[in-house]
């Protein structure tokens, strides 16, 4: 069961990007979940994995500011055609000297111009939507996964994801 719950988050890490704030809203393509930028479920997800961001950076990242583990999804604004921001899993992450951060794109974006999966970007710590870090149990963090894992059709996510969000051990 363990080896089954770790092959289901890796892919839950790689699956596509969610998008916020859809001003008007237009239909998803597969594979990608729309939320208005006004949704509460998903705002207060928000809003709790941004509080618990600096334990699981504490957590994560070495003496240098290189992450270990984990991914972040961050949010970037679209283009060339402004639908709001698509928000992104990002790993092999770093904290640059100035608070930014520094990583590749886990997923192909939907909405990001010529980006591809595997491109470096660089964002603030305000882009940063939420956070994942596996361990034997399931996925620690993934706030907006988990609202997205209550809509309808989407249960099997349940199935990657810690019952908490956040360990047990963390202060």
């Amino acid at each position: 069961m363990p080896l089954l719950r770790l092959a289901l988050a890796l892919l839950l890490l790689a699956s596509p990007a969610t998008a916020q704030k859809v001003d008007p809203p237009v239909a998803a393509p597969d594979g990608l979940e729309f939320f208005e930028g006004t949704d509460p479920t998903m705002n207060a997800a928000i809003l709790e994995a941004q509080r618990s961001l600096p334990g699981f950076l504490t957590e994560v990242l070495d003496e240098n500011g290189i992450a270990q583990t984990g991914s972040l999804k961050v949010a970037f604004q679209t283009f060339p055609e402004d639908l709001g921001n698509e928000i992104i899993w990002v790993g092999n992450f770093r904290q640059l000297p100035d608070g930014s951060f520094e990583g590749f794109l886990n997923n192909q974006p939907f909405n990001l111009g010529n980006w591809s999966q595997g491109d470096r970007v660089t964002f603030p710590r305000g882009a940063i939507r939420d956070w994942s870090l596996p361990a034997p149990e399931g996925l620690y963090g993934n706030f907006t996964t988990r609202v997205i894992a209550a809509q309808p059709g989407n249960e099997y996510l349940w199935q990657s994801l810690t019952s908490n969000p956040i360990p047990a051990n963390w202060p």
